[in-house]
């Protein structure tokens, strides 16, 4: 029986459980999925950096093309020119040396080609252009039949060391063709393609329609075939496209390339595959294992700690928490655990009656100073309006009266009496409003829904935002007091929404229910960081917010704030069905 008795225990036991539902079904599964990992982060990782490197070629071969577009743009200023487009005679030397400015983008020059290749015009002269016409004739004359405009080639022969680029287009009228010659530096393309900025051994180079590069980082592959260096596998450069391939020296390469517009360039980027992924996957090899070692030895632990200390107390903050906003029940049931923590419930649970038996010794204390506040601000609101408002009301109108009796010429005093009187107006105005915050007259003639429909319709004209207001349920007339207080809280809500929130949008709504009536307010103002307790209201100088919160006690009920910097304020208030103002028990 007892060797029985102690198979069943072992079992049953912590350490097996732990063991057969955790340990090994959690090693398993995160062997696996660290498996899993190093295949996905490599595919992932290739998707991220084909993506980047394309979507740098392609911002390189927009601009080259904008750039490309300029040079062409001038070409087309001189074949545009008005005495060339109506066929009027030109001396093509001067007009060349009027519009020298704009052509200091073709450093290798400028020329002007009758319709049969001959030299009409050139610039500098000195260039030797016969033998650069000459070497030009097969794209000239594709150009001059219609087969192609505009178009561009790479001169075999630089003069100034580096590719140099001729841009042809047809001519107009005695024109046959315009030559503009231009490096890449000339026209911005070096610095772009320079700029382009790649970690590691990335690089960033230019090839025209026949793979000679025009751009590269080192100046000895330039005007070399691009093939010779670059990859032995892959798609055609013509085409945008990226991905992994081999080239000649037996290197995976990671290749992005993007044609330039029609021109017959492409822009290229290249970075070897294997140095990326090298400095990833090194630490990402060895974190499974020690991640699955580290968690054989730390498992049992954490079981342990978990469900015997941090679920049990974190269950208990929660419900502490729930005591500082009024509900006192909240520790009466246990929370599981150690015996330390259930005798920390026991204390927080009698420390919760007392607290419960002070505030409601305090409850007709403080519902006899709202009273209090409620009837003062009557007795002024009343004081204001009988006394003080229909002083100024008479005030006003005897400075119309004086206005109406001063002479037709004297014109400061008229607008000196109008000011007088606008003044006495805007005071009477802001009067009647601070009156109506005293003592809420709507309230007291029709009841809380008018009035707190009055209340979002004034902060709407007011701060000119959209407002909202709902009702559901079977709304009724409450005690006198039950409506002051859910006035009072909603309109402190829209004051702090006024004077805070800088909101566009502002809900309030109000739900009558079986169990009593719950009020919302919220905004999407900047909001702010919601207290914890409601001591913090206080420490943080929410006296507002404190205020509403000590109103909803008075009827047995409740308020909760939900706040974040950003994302608004929500104020929720549940007041009791035919809830009044506690008194002392």
């Amino acid at each position: 029986m007892s060797g029985s008795i102690w198979r069943k225990r072992s079992w049953r036991g912590l350490r097996s459980q732990v063991l057969l539902w955790i340990v090994l079904p959690g090693g398993l599964l995160l062997l696996a999925s660290s498996l899993a990992s190093i295949y996905s982060h490599q595919q992932w990782m290739k998707i991220l950096v084909e993506e980047r490197d394309l979507a740098l070629a392609t911002a390189a071969a927009q601009q080259v093309e904008e750039r490309v577009a300029r040079c062409q743009a001038v070409l087309e200023s001189i074949r545009d020119h008005e005495a060339i487009r109506q066929g009027e005679p030109v001396d093509y030397s001067l007009l060349l040396q009027e519009l020298s400015p704009q052509l200091s983008v073709f450093d290798g020059g400028v020329a002007l080609l009758d319709a049969g290749g001959e030299l009409l015009a050139a610039k500098p002269e000195t260039t030797d252009w016969t033998n650069r016409v000459r070497a030009l004739q097969p794209q000239l004359r594709q150009v001059t039949a219609g087969e192609a405009s505009p178009l561009l080639t790479t001169l075999e022969e630089p003069l100034l060391g580096a590719p140099q680029v001729a841009l042809i287009l047809p001519g107009e009228s005695g024109v046959g063709a315009l030559l503009g010659v231009f490096s890449l530096e000339s026209c911005g393309i070096t610095e772009i393609l320079a700029d382009l900025t790649l970690s590691g051994e990335g690089i960033t180079y230019l090839v025209d329609g026949d793979g000679t590069i025009l751009y590269h980082p080192e100046a000895s592959r330039l005007g070399t075939d691009a093939l010779t260096f670059s990859r032995t596998d892959g798609p055609k450069m013509d085409q945008a496209g990226a991905g992994v391939y081999r080239d000649v020296t037996g290197r995976d390469i990671m290749l992005a390339h993007t044609p330039v517009g029609q021109r017959g360039w492409s822009v290229v980027v290249e970075e070897p595959w294997g140095n990326l992924l090298d400095r990833t996957m090194r630490y990402s090899v060895l974190a499974p294992v020690v991640a699955l070692l580290a968690a054989l030895v730390a498992f049992l632990a954490i079981y342990l700690v978990v469900r015997q200390v941090l679920q049990p107390l974190e269950e208990l903050g929660r419900r502490a928490s729930k005591i500082a906003w009024g509900d006192f029940s909240a520790v009466g049931e246990p929370v599981g655990g150690i015996a330390e923590i259930d005798d920390l419930r026991l204390t927080l649970s009698q420390m919760a009656h007392r607290i419960h038996a002070y505030q409601s010794a305090m409850h007709n204390y403080v519902a006899a100073v709202t009273q209090g506040q409620e009837d003062e601000r009557l007795r002024i609101g009343h004081e204001l309006h009988d006394d003080t408002v229909q002083s100024l009301v008479v005030l006003s109108q005897d400075l119309e009266r004086l206005h109406r009796r001063l002479p037709p010429g004297a014109e400061d005093l008229h607008e000196m009496v109008t000011e007088l009187r606008e003044s006495a107006n805007s005071v009477i105005t802001a009067l009647r409003r601070h009156i109506g915050d005293l003592r809420p007259v709507y309230l007291e003639d029709l009841g809380l829904i008018p009035a707190l429909e009055k209340l979002v319709d004034d902060l709407a004209v007011s701060q000119d935002i959209e407002t909202e207001f709902k009702v559901t349920g079977m709304a009724d007339r409450l005690p006198a007091n039950t409506e002051l207080t859910i006035f009072r809280i909603v309109q402190e809500a829209l004051k702090n929404v006024e004077q805070h929130a800088q909101a566009s949008q502002v809900e309030v709504r109000l739900e009558f229910g079986s169990d009593g009536i719950t009020a919302f307010v919220e905004d999407d103002g900047v909001g702010f960081v919601g207290p914890e307790t409601p001591s913090e209201l206080t420490e943080l100088g929410h006296f507002g917010l404190m205020g509403m919160q000590e109103r909803a006690m008075l009827l047995g009920g409740w308020l909760s704030i939900r706040s974040e910097p950003g994302q608004g304020t929500t104020i929720v208030f549940h007041v009791p069905a035919g809830g009044n103002t506690r008194s002392a028990d």
